[in-house]
């Protein structure tokens, strides 16, 4: 199985706005790296996605990511560029991310826009494999954090794309192997979301 890690960053309903039925947080970014046994990056993947439910960004979250409204204006629907990653990332891999929210919110985003969720991939969690095989604490490590660990510097500013190759660095240093053929690593995904 072939390692595709993915970072996702998502908007939320303004404060004191109810959200979504079934969707908190809708997805505005997706940023994926495919890797090689020795931690290459093959090939990436990095979209913006315009956003339908919550149309106008919080300000928590350009603050965050440094997208603004503008910077979605030209992004494609969310349909097409989950057809294109579904597309891209092939047959015969696996997700990882940094801990396990990002598949859950890919896969309540694909459930409320009605995009199939079949071809979703197992996920397994850096964060807790981070924690587990170096530090042994039992909490939540921010990727920085881990990054300044291992002395290895941000990819960039945070966003999808980055957050992905910065969490790449830190997979270097752990035993990814044994981590993919754990299933205590493995993101449980709940139905009922």
């Amino acid at each position: 199985m072939t390692p595709i890690v993915i970072d996702l960053e998502w908007n939320h309903a303004m404060p004191g706005r109810r959200p979504v039925d079934g969707l908190p947080n809708e997805i505005i970014q997706i940023g994926a790296a495919r890797i090689d046994d020795g931690f290459n990056v093959v090939s990436t993947f990095s979209e913006l996605i315009k956003p339908c439910y919550y149309p106008r960004l919080c300000k928590d979250i350009t603050e965050l990511t440094l997208i603004k409204d503008a910077d979605l204006e030209g992004a494609a629907p969310f349909l097409q560029v989950m057809e294109a990653f579904r597309d891209w990332c092939g047959t015969g891999y696996v997700f990882v991310s940094w801990g396990p929210n990002d598949i859950l919110e890919l896969r309540r985003n694909c459930d409320k826009f009605g995009f199939a969720t079949d071809w979703i991939a197992d996920c397994f969690d850096a964060q807790l494999m981070f924690d587990d095989m170096k530090m042994q604490e039992d909490r939540n490590w921010p990727l920085n954090y881990a990054l300044y660990h291992f002395n290895e510097k941000p990819a960039g500013a945070h966003n999808a794309l980055a957050d992905v190759l910065s969490t790449v660095s830190v997979l270097k240093h752990l035993d990814l192997t044994d981590g993919l053929e754990d299933e205590y690593y493995k993101v449980i995904v709940d139905d009922g979301l």
